[in-house]
């Protein structure tokens, strides 16, 4: 009988140790247009647990990023979910984009450590309109908001996009 309550109160531990959760699910892209280079360079921020439970949800798989010792094809995994899950579209033209790095950026609390991903197009002299398809997340979690931050051509715009409204639209004109 004692056995059978530790095992009980052991798997709930382990189970909640691995299923953190935060008040709060949210993604923020930032995008800046630099004339001079005619480039995109596009920053996004992801909570890392959030991704981890897709990856385990969606795909029947863990990345381990959680561990600290990410399982082999980690890299590989989060750059096709990226390329999957998020488009631009400038001037009307679909833009090509390079998965640059990413990283792991640890917190003292393992619900607020981030994947930072980093990505970067050229050959973008100037923008009049950019569109942007965000879905990172939004079939895990119904709340799940995606802020994209775009500067261009001296000015800041900012899109709040979710499941419901996953692309949006900003003219520079």
């Amino acid at each position: 009988m004692i056995s059978k309550i530790a095992l009980v109160l052991l798997s709930s531990f382990i189970l909640k140790t691995q299923d953190v959760k935060h008040d709060f699910y949210v993604s923020v892209t930032s995008i800046r247009h630099n004339a001079e280079k005619k480039n995109l360079s596009i920053r996004i921020k992801l909570f890392a647990n959030d991704l981890e439970k897709t990856f385990v949800d969606e795909k029947g798989f863990g990345l381990g990023i959680l561990k600290k010792s990410p399982n082999e094809n980690a890299k590989q995994h989060i750059e096709k979910y990226i390329f999957s899950k998020f488009s631009i579209i400038v001037n009307e033209k679909l833009i090509n984009m390079s998965f640059v790095e990413q990283k792991l950026e640890n917190t003292e609390r393992v619900e607020e450590d981030l994947i930072i991903c980093k990505l970067e197009a050229s050959n973008i002299p100037k923008i009049d309109s950019i569109k942007i398809k965000n879905q990172f997340l939004t079939e895990s979690f119904d709340s799940q908001t995606n802020i994209v931050f775009i500067i261009a051509n001296g000015m800041r715009k900012t899109l709040n996009l979710d499941r419901k409204i996953s692309e949006g639209e900003i003219s520079f004109n």
